[in-house]
């Protein structure tokens, strides 16, 4: 959510627009994929980038990353649900659909969705791809269509999320997840606190940062690392609020 150094980087392509999606991994791994040119995910048929020690002997559980252009299904369910608007979205040409590994509450690998700006692909592969390597653990990832763009539903399902075009809260000024350069995770654990109000509304009992539940972000901790080793800045900086869950490309 919202109000008003040095890692190892991926370089996150993408195709032309309609064409094959662009799997990803760390630049120090060993990739193993075979992509078919499609039009949407859906329609895609891939192996799922690995990385390995051999390339004989791929690991099932190696972070794995796909790029997409924004498709024409996706297009109509963004703007049906109201995440893509003409009054607080940047175009769809902008935005990138990322389908990525994350490491889960149950101690297995999954993988997530996002919508990012193009621009934001590589900086936020980058860190999640240290999450990842870190096991540090993500409730959920998919796309806030599936709350019909309700932020304050998804942040109670404890959903990791990107690209909403909406408003900061409380304002009439755009959020930075409008510009697809923001991401929240894990909104249960990490709330925003703004004149003592707890957003969402259930997580109040994680308002203490003094305790080590599972999926909190903590100052210094691998998470706020690796987000400022993009480049990136954490909510949790914050002076007149706390938004713990919140990094994004410029800091607002």
């Amino acid at each position: 959510m919202t109000t008003s150094a040095t890692s190892s980087s991926v370089s996150a392509t993408t195709s032309p627009r309609g064409t094959s999606p662009v799997s990803t991994v760390p630049s120090n791994s060993t990739l193993s994929a075979s992509v078919t040119p499609n039009t949407s995910p859906e329609s895609a048929t891939t192996t799922r980038p690995t990385m390995s020690t051999t390339p004989s002997s791929p690991s099932p559980d190696a972070f794995a990353v796909e790029v997409f252009p924004i498709y024409e299904g996706r297009k109509q369910r963004m703007i049906g649900t109201g995440s893509w608007n003409a009054t607080c979205s940047v175009p769809f040409a902008d935005l990138r659909l990322v389908r990525v590994s994350y490491w889960g509450f149950d101690q297995t690998p999954h993988t997530g969705e996002l919508v990012l700006n193009e621009d934001a692909v590589d900086a936020v592969v980058s860190a999640l791809g240290a999450l990842y390597e870190a096991r540090f653990p993500i409730r959920k990832m998919v796309t806030v269509e599936d709350y019909g763009a309700d932020d304050e539903m998804s942040m109670r399902d404890d959903n990791s999320s990107a690209f909403n075009g909406r408003f900061v809260e409380g304002t009439t000024s755009c959020s930075q997840h409008a510009y697809g350069r923001a991401i929240d995770i894990n909104p249960l654990e990490n709330p925003m606190v703004k004149d003592g109000k707890v957003y969402p509304a259930t997580a109040g009992d994680f308002v203490d940062r003094d305790q080590e539940a599972t999926g909190m972000i903590h100052a210094g901790d691998v998470v706020v690392r690796a987000f400022a080793g993009v480049g990136w800045s954490w909510g949790g900086d914050w002076h007149s609020l706390k938004d713990w869950q919140h990094f994004s490309a410029n800091g607002r």
